[in-house]
């Protein structure tokens, strides 16, 4: 890798292994999400210079900015979104080898929205949202995997995503066998679909909020924060 010559956003540039045709870098912020602007300049920039793809490098990403990264081919040039693990921001106290896996390649969240009736007669419909999925690819067997939703560390809801700010709204546990443990340490009795609700990959149904879309965070095994926006329609 090296600097790109007279680069207004790109950071880097690179010739991929079996390939002639150079691909452009661009790294995010350390402390922050890649923004949409970003992601648009560089991808003009990557598509005004000629490269073959542009590789998008970040700790976390905006919803519209991932949404762009899917759609770049459109606007000439395809993208990927590689997820930087948190470890990186230790710096001298993160420990690394060959076989470590600092940066990973994920999918969007796969969801499912239903339409579910209102609670009383007359009132609007609700919505409801079902986790079904998430595909990783694991550069050391070049293999993708599948999690299914009721397999992932945590996923979050915002029934109103505004485009700007993440608000959870609902948040869901499902690999956990702590929900027993945390009964007794609470000294009190729930009722058992509580805890089968907060481990499941399906929300509780809800109304459609000012801005008519939803947002739904999905946290992996290494900590990545994926989330996938969706409008109500």
């Amino acid at each position: 890798m090296r600097p790109p010559a007279k680069a207004l956003v790109l950071n880097a540039e690179a010739v991929l292994t079996g390939s002639t045709e150079p691909v452009a870098f661009v790294f995010g912020p350390e402390h922050g999400a890649i923004s949409e602007q970003l992601v648009y300049q560089a991808l003009k920039e990557a598509d005004r210079k000629n490269y073959a793809r542009l590789f998008v490098v970040g700790f976390a990403i905006e919803g519209n900015a991932r949404l762009l990264v899917e759609q770049s081919a459109e606007m000439g040039v395809p993208a990927t979104y590689v997820q930087a693990t948190p470890d990186l921001v230790m710096g001298s106290l993160l420990k690394t080898t060959r076989a470590s896996q600092v940066f990973s390649v994920a999918g969007l969240p796969d969801i499912k929205i239903t339409k579910v009736p209102p609670a009383t007669a007359g009132d609007p419909h609700r919505w409801q949202v079902q986790l079904v999925g998430l595909d990783v690819f694991d550069p050391a067997s070049m293999m993708t995997s599948h999690t299914t939703g009721t397999d992932v560390p945590a996923w979050l809801l915002d029934s109103d995503y505004n485009g700007r700010v993440f608000r959870a709204t609902q948040a869901f546990f499902p690999r956990t066998g702590a929900w027993e443990a945390m009964q007794k340490a609470l000294k009190a009795q729930f009722e058992p679909g509580v805890f089968d609700h907060l481990s499941g990959d399906t929300s509780a149904p809800f109304y459609a909020g000012e801005h008519q879309q939803i947002a739904v965070k999905v946290i992996d095994d290494r900590g990545n924060e994926l989330i996938v926006v969706k409008p109500l329609s």
